[in-house]
């Protein structure tokens, strides 16, 4: 009897850790592309994406690391569903990563307490050279101000990040 017992609680556990990895899997390759592009494409992405922010200041000052001064901003009353994470990454062969995951699943990458303290945060199980740079963001910050531009960081190297939610 207690064999049985112990038998179903292993496949039970089983079937929990394999499910929860199909999901991870499920929701890596349908909120992920990467494809290996030249400069001057990644350049011309970029370059559209800057425009479609032009009126906007990214919450993260990345010389600062941390947002600006959002303490006289009014609390956003529209909520966020998604955040997206476009990487023009030039370790090795030059591709251009895509990610798109709802703040749901985002918010699972903030750290203890509610915060943001890598790029690599942002690019959701995907490895940058952007992995490393510290910032401090906290969820806060991000509901306060609502949606919009988070980050657009460029390396001497060539590299380029920018998130934003919406």
């Amino acid at each position: 009897m207690k064999r049985s017992m112990v038998f179903s609680v292993v496949r039970g556990v089983v079937i929990l850790v394999v499910t929860t990895i199909g999901i991870g899997l499920w929701l890596f390759t349908s909120h992920h592309q990467s494809r290996t592009v030249s400069k001057q494409s990644a350049e011309a992405e970029f370059s559209q994406l800057r425009s479609r922010f032009s009126t906007e200041q990214p919450l993260v000052d990345m010389s600062l690391r941390r947002p600006a001064d959002t303490s006289t901003t009014e609390p956003s009353a529209r909520p966020l569903h998604t955040f997206h994470t476009v990487i023009f990454d030039t370790r090795g062969n030059q591709r251009l990563v895509h990610i798109t995951v709802p703040y749901w699943f985002g918010r699972l990458f903030a750290g203890r307490g509610g915060e943001f303290t890598w790029l690599g945060q942002l690019t959701f199980l995907d490895d940058t050279e952007f992995d490393s740079e510290s910032i401090h963001l906290s969820l806060d910050q991000l509901d306060q101000r609502g949606p919009g531009l988070i980050v657009d960081y460029q390396h001497k190297s060539g590299g380029q990040f920018i998130a934003w939610v919406e």
